[in-house]
């Protein structure tokens, strides 16, 4: 599994966290679309045991063995009234 990449889409709350945490044992890519964001990371990234690349560039996905989607489900007015109705 040493040889493996993992995609984390979405550096958020969830996806940042989860993606220094593969970091540390495999390959990642951490991709945003905010590309100051990304820049802004990668910039500082001074822990140089994690493996990670953070970018805003959708092609380097598919350079990942796994892909983790790490993005918010969006909060309508139809999923709103179905969460209500469910409680």
């Amino acid at each position: 599994m040493k040889d493996k990449t993992v995609c984390v889409v979405g550096l958020g709350y969830v996806g940042l966290p989860l993606a220094e945490a593969f970091s540390k044992h495999l390959k990642v890519i951490g991709f945003d679309i905010d590309e100051e964001k990304t820049r802004n990371l990668g910039n500082n990234n001074n822990n140089k045991e994690d493996s990670i690349e953070f970018t805003a560039d959708p092609s380097k996905i598919k350079h990942a063995d796994f892909v983790i989607i790490a993005v918010p489900t969006p909060v309508t007015k139809s999923n709103l009234m179905r969460q209500t109705c469910d409680m």
